[in-house]
């Protein structure tokens, strides 16, 4: 009696699963051997077949972007150093194709854009006052390149947005000497406030607040040092 199609189907399911590890070795040796012809071969089936794959594909949306993320994960260097191989091989065509892409998904960006400021309103709001620090000439000549300093001030606004979502309270990261009234741009001189006790706050700050900050930052200079 011959079997159905489905039946022809499960068969083959099974077989393939009970014999895996060999069927997978033969192949992959018959592919080393034949490469151009498999190749070739996989081309024109791909070409004789597009909307059974375009079906198969939104079929497995999410089980493909699964496998694909999991390569992602486990290759990273592997991948980030392919990546950069190809960049550096081939600049002129990555910098023609990021602009048409740019220019084709403008919208896109934008609202990439503005959900990433979202959900990063610690970086922004870091930056930002690392600018006015930066023009102002604020920043400690012997921390500008500190690594574990910048990291220190950052996770100071991550921990003030944090606070903001978890009370439902604005706050905001504020100088205790304030950069207007010359103030330095240091993990030491900063404070997380409400916004409404930040913006009542005065501008200035008494001598005494002063000294202890310049007294502190002098303490930390002459700690890093050694």
């Amino acid at each position: 009696m011959a079997q159905s199609k489905e039946e022809k189907a499960a068969y083959l399911r099974a077989y393939y699963i009970a014999n895996k590890d060999k069927l997978s070795a033969k192949n992959k040796k018959w592919y080393i051997n034949n490469k151009e012809k498999a190749l070739a071969y996989g081309k024109a089936w791909n070409e004789s077949n597009k909307e059974y794959i375009k079906e198969c594909r939104e079929v497995n949306k999410e089980k493909i972007a699964e496998k694909k993320k999991l390569y992602r994960e486990a290759n990273k260097d592997k991948l980030a150093a392919k990546n950069k191989a190809y960049r550096e091989a081939n600049i002129d065509k990555c910098r023609e194709a990021t602009k048409k892409w740019t220019e084709n998904n403008k919208e896109r960006l934008r609202e990439y854009s503005k959900e990433y400021q979202q959900k990063n309103k610690h970086i922004y709001q870091n930056n930002s006052a690392k600018y006015r620090a930066l023009k102002r000439k604020q920043i400690p000549i012997h921390l500008r390149d500190c690594s574990h300093e910048k990291q220190r001030i950052l996770q100071t606004y991550k921990l003030s947005s944090i606070m903001s979502v978890a009370t439902g309270v604005q706050h905001h990261v504020d100088h205790m000497w304030p950069l207007n009234d010359g103030g330095p741009h240091w993990s030491g001189n900063l404070q997380i406030l409400t916004a409404y006790d930040n913006i009542s706050k005065n501008a200035s700050v008494c001598e005494d607040t002063k000294a202890t900050i310049i007294k502190s930052l002098y303490t930390f200079e002459s700690e890093i040092a050694i």
